[in-house]
C-alpha cells in the first residue's frame, strides 16, 4: 500500500532545534562542573554570565530561570546565584510538588518509602565503609556533641553522618533516589521535627550506630536506622497538623 506524503508526515513528530536558553542551560551547568563549584557556592552574576558567553542579559536570564525551575541553582534576591541542591542528581522533585509544603500523609508515606529501603543501604554499605569514612562520621558525631541544646546544629552534622552510609553503599541509585526524598521536607517542617527530637536520646542512638556500622553489626545497624525512621515517624504523627 503506498501513502501520500502529507498522510506520511501526520506520522512523524518534528523535530525541535534546542533553543538558545537551553544550550546556555546546559554551558552554565559544564561551567560550574569545570571549576568545581559545589553545592552551596555562589555563582557569578547574571551580567558577569552574559558577558563570558556573549549573549544578551534577557537570554542569559531565561536559561538561569530553566535551571532555578528544576532546582540546580538558587536565586537568593539580594545576595546572587547559587549552586542548588539538585545540581547533580540524576532525579528532580516536580517542582509543581515541591512548590508548596508535602501534607502529613505525604510525609508519613516518605517515611515509609525511607524504611523499607534503609536496611538495604545499610547492608550494601557496612562491608564498604573505609577508614576516611568512619574517622568522618566520628568527628560529626564529636561536632554533634558540641551542639545538643541546638539540634538545627547537630542535625545538620547527622545529615552528613547519613550520607556517608549511603556513599558507602556504592549504589548512585539508591543514594540519588533517598536525597530526592529526604529534600521534599522543607525547611520549616525539618525545623519542627528538629524540636521535637529528643536531642540526647538521638544522640546515643548515633553513637551506637556508628559503633555497630564499624563492628559490621548489620542486624543492630539496620534496628538502629529504623529505630530513628520510627522516632521521626512518630514526631510526624504527633506534632504536624492534619491534611485539609
Amino acid at each position: 500500500m503506498t501513502l501520500s506524503v502529507e498522510a506520511g508526515l501526520r506520522d512523524i513528530n518534528p523535530i525541535n532545534k534546542q533553543s538558545l536558553s537551553d544550550y546556555l542551560a546546559e554551558e552554565v551547568r559544564a561551567f560550574i562542573v569545570r571549576n568545581n563549584y559545589k553545592k552551596g557556592d555562589k555563582l557569578p552574576s547574571t551580567a558577569e554570565f552574559a558577558k563570558l558567553f556573549q549573549v544578551g542579559l534577557p537570554t542569559l536570564r531565561e536559561a538561569i530561570k530553566k535551571l532555578e525551575t528544576i532546582g540546580s541553582i538558587v536565586i537568593k534576591h539580594g545576595s546572587g546565584i547559587f549552586v542548588g541542591r539538585y545540581f547533580d542528581t540524576l532525579f528532580l522533585p516536580n517542582p509543581m510538588t515541591t512548590a508548596k509544603p508535602l501534607p502529613k500523609s505525604k510525609l508519613l508515606e516518605l517515611i515509609d518509602a525511607r524504611l523499607a529501603m534503609e536496611g538495604m543501604i545499610v547492608s550494601l554499605a557496612i562491608d564498604n565503609l573505609t577508614q576516611l569514612q568512619l574517622e568522618n562520621m566520628k568527628a560529626l558525631l564529636g561536632d554533634a556533641k558540641q551542639h545538643l541544646d541546638n539540634f538545627n546544629e547537630c542535625g545538620l552534622d547527622y545529615l552528613e553522618f547519613h550520607h556517608e552510609i549511603r556513599k558507602a553503599s556504592n549504589n548512585i541509585i539508591i543514594l540519588e533516589i533517598v536525597l530526592v526524598i529526604t529534600n521534599l521536607y522543607t525547611d520549616k517542617q525539618l525545623n519542627m521535627i528538629n524540636e521535637h527530637m529528643a536531642c540526647k536520646e538521638d544522640y546515643e542512638l548515633h553513637v551506637s550506630l556508628y559503633n555497630a556500622l564499624k563492628n559490621k553489626n548489620k542486624d543492630k545497624a539496620i534496628e538502629l536506622m529504623e529505630t530513628r525512621l520510627h522516632n521521626i515517624r512518630d514526631i510526624i504523627t504527633k506534632y504536624f497538623p492534619d491534611d485539609e
